[in-house]
């Protein structure tokens, strides 16, 4: 009787673990990967409107609009949005209706609006335009983020996330001449004493402290950086949080494709050495660089289920000042993301994704990375 009670008490406590594995990215994730809308409502006296119907739209919701109504105080409040842009659409009888497009939601971040709405009758509706809404972090640490506009706009090697990582305020790569090491220093930390999350799960390396994944440029939404105070929840470092938010699919099937490449003959060489043995003088030359990139995304079901998975080719073969150029320094990888996106209820979400990098000409084996 005493061997039937324990394992049933063991089964119990494994059944209590399994479920809190499969709520658990809800909860602990949404600080990490979502951000917030909050606001309130008034008229044009300054008194707060409650009951107005308040609906937000993104391609980056699965599911449908959010849709919430404002309380006793007028406030509205959508605490759990994945990055991305979105319009914002306020109605309440007897007032005009309210519309705003463009405003940007960051992972870890909160915006805020004071939507004010007129009498109906005085206008038809409220429509607000502009460049963009500002993403206000609300939060105690020096935060940087770079969005999808920075990625895809600023001109960087392309190599990996730390590409953007190098160019926050006060990051420093241990090795700025390397392009295969990837420490870097948060103002004045030593480099072994950051944290590296890719979609809330925590890829640090326990034996070094450094990043052991570098996702392709083109799998990435979003890169956040928290320094200098930032929340109590990571702990146990000196340095930055690095939060890599991957891309996700969408109700509509997009495929996208990339290619960079550069020769020898456009590579500048301000630099020129001898090599051993009195043979002539080299500089610094790109022999060859090919980076390759597909990704697809959709609906498996729409509303329900998304897809998104990449690709990437890269080849970089160059070689230092005062080296033979018959022998250069070679970085190979191959560079594999897929993830999916459920909805199993209104109240129940689970992002799943995984990563495999390849270096070839190295004897380690690929590295891996599951996040859910």
């Amino acid at each position: 009787m005493q061997a039937r009670t324990r394992a049933r008490s063991r089964s119990g406590v494994s059944a209590l673990l399994a479920v809190a594995a499969l709520l658990l990215p809800r909860t602990a994730g949404a600080q990490g990967l979502t951000g917030a809308l909050v606001g309130t409502v008034k008229d044009e006296q300054g008194a707060v409107l409650p009951g107005a119907l308040v609906r937000v739209t993104s391609p980056a919701l699965i599911g449908g609009p959010a849709t919430t109504t404002t309380n006793e105080k007028g406030q509205l409040r959508f605490p759990v949005l994945p990055p991305g842009p979105y319009v914002l659409d306020i109605e309440l009888t007897g007032f005009t209706s309210f519309h705003e497009e463009d405003l940007r939601i960051g992972a870890g971040a909160t915006l805020e609006r004071t939507a004010v709405l007129k009498l109906a009758g005085v206008a038809e509706s409220i429509v607000v335009q502009g460049a963009g809404s500002r993403i206000e972090a609300r939060g105690s640490g020096f935060e940087t983020r770079f969005g999808p506009e920075y990625l895809d706009n600023i001109p960087t090697r392309r190599f990996s996330m730390f590409d953007s990582i190098r160019a926050a305020p006060g990051v420093s790569p241990t090795s700025p001449a390397s392009s295969t090491v990837n420490t870097v220093s948060v103002l004045g930390s030593g480099g072994n004493e950051n944290l590296f999350l890719i979609d809330g799960t925590n890829f640090t390396c326990p034996c070094a402290g450094i990043s052991r994944a570098e996702p392709g440029v083109d799998f990435i939404q979003e890169v956040q950086i928290q320094s200098a105070g930032a929340s109590a929840e990571y702990g146990n470092f000196q340095g930055a949080v690095f939060n890599v938010v991957t891309r996700q699919g969408s109700d509509r099937f997009q495929y996208d494709a990339s290619y960079y490449g550069q020769a020898s003959g456009l590579t500048s060489q301000p630099v020129r050495l001898p090599i051993a043995a009195g043979q002539p003088q080299t500089g610094y030359e790109r022999v060859k660089y090919r980076d390759f990139t597909t990704n697809l995304g959709g609906p498996v079901i729409r509303n329900r289920l998304w897809f998104f998975t990449g690709y990437e080719y890269l080849r970089d073969y160059d070689s230092q000042p005062g080296t033979d150029r018959t022998f250069p320094r070679t970085y190979e990888q191959d560079k594999f993301f897929a993830k999916l996106t459920w909805q199993f209820t209104p109240g129940l979400h689970l992002d799943q994704s995984y990563h495999d990098e390849h270096t070839l000409g190295r004897p380690r084996r690929p590295i891996r990375v599951y996040a859910a």
